[in-house]
């Protein structure tokens, strides 16, 4: 069975600050193709907390459409301006990065990821837990370097293959490369329409690497094995349930979510 996740944002805090909230949320939906399982099912929630937050001190822990949405004014502290983002900049320093806790439709909490490194803005290594504190998974996330594509890998607590997640197929990346000299005349334009028009249409200057993410078994042909995938164009997760439990898929779409959003 394959299920997945597309990905709506809401909020704006994050994207103007690059800076998250305590108590924000994520809201994991049925997708809108499948209005009446929508509808049925309801939403799930993920929702921020600071490492050092008493209500996770001792926590252990279709298609969907993953948001960002406000969440309740109890749980919210106050916004984070651009000037103390410069400065947490400046300082060498930011905010440390969140436990990310996910709830089921019932509000019921369902699994933790947890930063293994607390106090870091971007950790490499996150325990998953259930609601029971009980290990579903541990995820690494290398960042992008140059020659090396930045990736995420999911490892079983009961030894089975991990899971690894490289950003770019290889596909993308060849015709990224291939068309590299097409953007490169496109980009030099596009600096030329920036400046002729003080910035107004800054945005054609948006390009980057290949996004899409395909996570799968090590050594496995391309296009088989694929447990879940991420399609920048679509915004959208895809896994299947054969291959990985949906509360880890989740939980992986989730912290992805959020390093795109926040740190990439």
């Amino acid at each position: 069975m394959t299920a997945g996740f597309t990905v709506d944002i809401t909020g704006t805090q994050g994207m103007r600050t690059g800076e998250w909230a305590q108590g924000e949320e994520f809201a994991i939906l049925p997708d809108r193709r499948l209005q009446q399982r929508r509808e049925e099912n309801g939403g799930h929630r993920v929702r921020l907390y600071a490492p050092d937050d008493p209500a996770v001190a001792g926590s252990g822990g279709g298609t969907a459409t993953l948001v960002k949405v406000a969440a309740g004014r109890p749980q919210v502290s106050e916004p984070v301006t651009v000037a103390e983002v410069e400065e947490r900049t400046r300082g060498g320093y930011g905010t440390p990065h969140p436990v990310l806790v996910l709830h089921d439709p019932a509000g019921r909490p369902t699994a933790t990821v947890r930063p293994e490194e607390p106090g870091v803005t971007a950790p490499r290594h996150f325990t998953v837990t259930d609601a029971e504190g009980l290990p579903l998974c541990r995820i690494t996330h290398g960042p992008s370097r140059i020659g090396r594509r930045g990736y995420w890998r999911i490892d079983f607590p009961d030894g089975r293959p991990p899971l690894t997640g490289r950003r770019g197929t290889w596909a993308g990346w060849l015709g990224f490369v291939l068309l590299l000299p097409l953007w490169v005349i496109f980009f030099i334009g596009s600096v030329l329409v920036t400046l002729l028009t003080l910035g107004h249409v800054g945005e054609m200057l948006v390009w980057g690497c290949p996004k899409n993410v395909v996570w799968r078994r090590d050594r496995t042909l391309p296009g088989r094995g694929r447990a879940m995938t991420f399609s920048y164009m679509r915004t959208g997760y895809r896994f299947d349930a054969a291959l990985l439990e949906e509360r880890i898929a989740h939980s992986q779409a989730a912290l992805h979510y959020f390093t795109k959003m926040h740190t990439d």
